[in-house]
């Protein structure tokens, strides 16, 4: 028997929402980072339909690099001052929940595809303010990957 997965705009959504909730939307920047193999710009621009079905305004954009005061100089900081009131820039790369950049975002999601992940990321992960398993990309799924 199939068992029912929601659509990955529903999910998408859903995830907006709770990145509303938590941090707000007052020029918010969030990353998106994952496993290799994962199409990251999907992702963020999936993630920005959820925000525009919630009436904020969102872009996404690549990040050039991994290096913080360059992603600091080119992305986060021009975002944050131009314009006014409400609005989320998602950065989608590989690398951008390292060590050195993790400071830069209000929010996180990784992103991931496969069995016998949380192994190999574990840094990575907790680092993350959410996980999303893209396994069947049609129904991309929220993983509650809490210690309690």
């Amino acid at each position: 028997m199939a068992r029912w997965a929601p659509q990955e705009i529903d999910t998408m959504a859903a995830i907006a929402s709770e990145v509303v909730a938590q941090v707000g939307t007052n020029r918010t920047v969030i990353a998106v980072d994952g496993q290799d193999g994962t199409d990251l710009e999907h992702v963020a621009a999936a993630l920005v339909a959820g925000f525009e079905q919630h009436g904020v305004q969102a872009m996404a954009a690549a990040a050039s690099s991994t290096d913080a005061d360059a992603l600091r100089t080119d992305l986060v900081t021009p975002f944050r001052t131009t314009g006014a009131g409400e609005g989320v820039l998602v950065v989608h790369g590989h690398g951008l929940l390292g060590p050195s950049t993790r400071t830069l975002w209000r929010w996180s999601l990784w992103v991931e595809q496969e069995t016998g992940r949380l192994e190999r990321r574990a840094d990575v992960k907790i680092a993350a303010s959410a996980v999303l398993d893209v396994t069947d990309p049609d129904h991309p799924r929220r993983e509650w990957n809490d210690a309690c």
